[in-house]
């Protein structure tokens, strides 16, 4: 009854967006004072073996509505605004949703604006833009789910804007930290996330991030945390750096991520990584573009590496498990009908400095709105 409670109140929620956000439309005349807008994104997947780690040829293949996501947005006027999204992850726990994020901002110039609430972490160029159609592959890359662990919110304030004529992004924020007594060996800070589910919050972290975007094509990114750890008296401090450069169909990006947690000792019972490092590089090309000018469909043919170790470093009298230490290849194909839905198949080839060597096989259909 409670399920059914939820999933009518639900339907009621987006029947009123959609219906307000029509009826806001036509009264408003375009003007974004007083509109409510609904969109949102969600993907399926089947994966052959399972999971998310090194594959293991005794597991089954496995079909996977992996989220869908839905989000409201409201404009006050043309300086406040709120900005919503809920979760709902593998379909049969759709009764459980899960906060995505939930902030307000209040803009006052192009270079400072302000923002609070539950807001994502501004880590990485995935977490903040992790909508499924926007990478290629159909599991997200793994170092930004393994060393920055998308997706990632948490409670707090800052501010952010787009200074010097839009040459440069930036947010900076005051937020709730990670709880290190829940990070691990083999996935590092990524069970430390709390999703602001009355989450322990002794200590703060700030967090930010910067972007030069001046060059047509070219996206150069960096970011940063540093934060305590709650339960446990730790200091997680985390450095990144990416870019992105597309001319004409070619599209080629990197990243590098590493953290460092000092007083990974005190973390009992598990010999968590002191220090954990990642690097990603990818090549992408976007075929129909090249054949068909102006044309709306693409086709895009990719190759990723990976390489990530949450076990890079390990406190003095520990030994790290080689079986941390991975790489994966992954090999596909992307094809969009429009910009906004993409169906997609690869490959990955995983192998770790365990000696461990497997393949997964994925296809996927994901969408946004």
């Amino acid at each position: 009854m409670f399920v059914i409670r939820k999933a009518w109140l639900l339907g009621a929620w987006v029947l009123m967006s959609t219906s307000s956000s029509w009826a806001m439309e036509i009264e408003g005349k375009g003007d974004a004072a007083g509109k409510l807008t609904w969109h949102g994104y969600g993907e399926l997947h089947y994966n052959s073996p399972k999971g998310s780690s090194v594959p293991k040829d005794g597991d089954p293949a496995i079909m996977d509505f992996h989220r869908m996501v839905w989000g409201l947005s409201y404009h006050w006027n043309d300086q406040i605004s709120l900005h919503t999204e809920i979760d709902f992850e593998h379909a049969a726990k759709a009764d459980d949703l899960e906060l995505e994020y939930a902030y307000v901002d209040f803009l006052l110039t192009p270079a400072v604006n302000l923002r609070m609430g539950a807001v994502l972490m501004p880590v990485g160029p995935l977490n903040e833009f992790h909508e499924p159609p926007l990478f290629y592959s159909v599991e997200r890359p793994y170092v930004q789910r393994t060393i920055i662990p998308t997706t990632w919110q948490e409670g707090g304030f800052g501010i952010f804007g787009s200074p010097l004529d839009g040459a440069f992004k930036y947010r900076l924020y005051y937020v709730s930290t990670l709880d290190a007594s829940n990070f691990t060996a083999e996935d590092g800070i990524r069970k430390g996330r709390g999703k602001l589910k009355e989450e322990k919050s002794n200590d703060k972290a700030l967090t930010g991030r910067i972007e030069f975007v001046a060059v047509p094509g070219l996206t150069l990114g960096g970011s940063g945390y540093k934060g305590g750890g709650n339960v446990v008296d730790v200091e997680v401090s985390i450095l990144e750096g990416d870019f992105r450069y597309r001319i004409g169909g070619l599209d080629i990006q990197g990243t590098y991520a590493a953290i460092d947690i000092d007083g990974a000792q005190k973390i009992t019972g598990k010999t968590v990584g002191s220090k954990m490092v990642g690097w990603t590089g990818e090549v992408a090309y976007h075929l129909l573009p090249h054949f068909y000018e102006n044309t709306k469909k693409d086709m895009v043919l990719f190759v990723r590496w990976e390489e990530f170790n949450t076990q890079k470093e390990v406190v003095s009298g520990a030994t790290a498990d080689p079986k941390n230490d991975r790489e994966v290849w992954t090999y596909g194909v992307a094809y969009y009908p429009v910009s906004d839905i993409a169906v997609k198949t690869d490959v990955e080839n995983w192998k770790s400095a365990a000696g461990e060597r497997d393949q997964r096989v994925n296809v996927g259909l994901a969408y946004m709105f």
